[in-house]
């Protein structure tokens, strides 16, 4: 499994979250906790939205180990953002190393990631391809299962850069059903996990899925607080929730992780297995169950 961050609040430096905090995403590469494998040496990836007026995000991506690329930092400690998804790589079995196939994707003002694997890919690559359109099917570049599933995602929202919040949920469920009905129909039996990242620059959705009831899907926390730091340290603390703060809760930065990025024991909330989280424009979180939409 890889291990990813996803951040939406007010502008960041990636690198406070990618190399600063006790436990950073370029320490998950090599020391990952929430998994049997704690090396995820694969690639990486970091994809960014401008804090002036360009709705596609820029992105960054190599095959190397993140915690080896000197680029990763150098890019990592000068360019602010309001919104970032970063990833270090696992590769699946069969699939190969190369820049294509590292995350995120984009295409247009959209950027997705998976953290997971649909075991016995190979068996369903072709009905997923014989799915899309062509359009959709064009924008893949590399081989992954990660990559199909983002294809999909884009025929569901009809290409369309506009689309809202909800719009974007429901076009996200139904690539998860038809996932799942795919695999119902070949006679897959092994496990779908899909922990699944999206955004348009403006929201935020992530997933925590597994299809079979008796496998755990993969990691998944989210926080919602301050965050915290000074002389390249980066720490975290939970909002002020008394009945006296009259601070406004709506303007914290949201943090999507694999694993915490801290051991700040209040500061980080664990993801139930099939549910979803969204964040609105507006930093509102929804957490909710992944409703599962017949084929």
């Amino acid at each position: 499994m890889c291990r990813f961050v996803c951040y939406q609040g007010q502008p960041i430096l990636p690198q406070r979250l990618v190399f600063e905090t006790e436990y950073s995403l370029v320490h998950q590469s090599r020391h990952a906790q929430q998994r049997s494998e704690p090396v995820n040496g694969d690639g990486f990836g970091l994809g960014w939205y401008p804090v002036h007026s360009d709705p596609e995000p820029g992105m960054f991506k190599s095959i190397e180990p993140a915690w080896n690329n000197e680029n990763l930092l150098s890019i990592s400690s000068k360019i602010q953002t309001s919104l970032f998804f970063a990833h270090v790589r696992d590769a699946s079995p069969d699939l190969p190393v190369t820049r294509t196939n590292c995350h995120p994707f984009r295409w247009g003002n959209f950027m997705w990631m998976h953290n997971g694997w649909l075991e016995d890919f190979y068996l369903m690559k072709q009905t997923i391809a014989g799915a899309l359109s062509q359009k959709a099917y064009l924008t893949i570049q590399g081989n992954t299962d990660s990559e199909y599933a983002f294809a999909l995602f884009l025929d569901e929202i009809q290409f369309r850069q506009d689309a809202s919040q909800e719009q974007m949920n429901q076009a996200l469920f139904e690539v998860i059903s038809k996932i799942c009905w795919y695999r119902i129909k070949l006679g897959i039996e092994s496990n779908a996990q899909m922990n699944f990242a999206v955004s348009n620059g403006k929201t935020t959705t992530v997933t925590r899925f597994s299809s079979l009831v008796k496998e755990k899907p993969a990691s998944l926390f989210y926080f919602q607080g301050k965050i915290l730091g000074s002389s390249k340290r980066t720490w975290f603390s939970p909002p002020d929730i008394s009945k006296n703060s009259t601070s406004n809760q709506s303007n914290l930065p949201t943090i999507i992780a694999s694993e915490p990025l801290s051991s700040c024991p209040d500061c980080w909330k664990k993801m139930e297995r099939n549910t979803y989280i969204s964040v609105s424009a507006e930093q509102t979180m929804t957490i909710a169950p992944i409703p599962i939409i017949d084929a």
